[in-house]
């Protein structure tokens, strides 16, 4: 099943009533979606996968899993109080996870301010009272799902995206397949290099 994004006739099913399916993401610009769309797609062919829709291409920071609407509230005052710090991503390394068959590209060199935010959202969410995944922060994008080949871990031509949004995403399951709305965005503030830095 295809995922879509959200209408507004699609209003009420992201309601304070509804349960939802909720996680905050960095989310790239167009330019850089079309870039990994298109090696998404690449990858999907040669793995024999499918390929995640362009609309969904995102770096999760944190998985809460089923909610219920009405605290979407409590998780914008969690984004709200956030330190706004991003930083510039090398995306330069593909891989997959063979048990699952999902493939991915990664940053080799992760800079200090991703597991910074990683950890503030993380402690964040605890204090809320939310329930995290227990697994380690490993930021990655997932380019394709069920691939019957999955790749080997290798060097790939870098793509580069300067990260400047966070976003809280919902997606609630669907007959015809999930459907995913973003519930609020904060801007990141990308800080020059220190002088004389190289």
């Amino acid at each position: 099943m295809q995922e879509k994004i959200a209408s507004t006739a699609d209003a009420d099913i992201f309601g304070p009533a509804a349960t939802i399916r909720a996680f905050f993401a960095l989310v790239p610009d167009d330019a850089v979606r079309a870039r990994l769309a298109a090696l998404a797609g690449d990858v999907a062919r040669r793995a024999r996968g499918r390929t995640v829709l362009s609309e969904h291409v995102h770096l999760t920071m944190a998985f809460l899993g089923d909610v219920p609407g009405s605290s979407v509230t409590v998780l914008r005052a969690v984004g709200d109080a956030l330190p706004k710090g991003g930083a510039v991503l090398e995306f330069d390394q593909l891989g997959a996870w063979r048990a699952s068959g999902v493939a991915w590209i990664a940053p080799s060199v992760i800079p200090p301010q991703l597991p910074a935010l990683h950890g503030r959202l993380a402690e964040a969410l605890a204090g809320a009272g939310f329930v995290l995944e227990k697994r380690a922060f490993r930021p990655h994008i997932t380019l394709a799902r069920r691939c019957v080949l999955p790749p080997a871990r290798a060097r790939c031509e870098s793509v580069f995206w300067r990260v400047d949004r966070l976003s809280l995403i919902g997606s609630v399951l669907r007959h015809d397949g999930p459907v995913h709305r973003e519930l609020q965005a904060w801007p990141l503030t990308i800080e020059p290099p220190p002088a004389g830095a190289a």
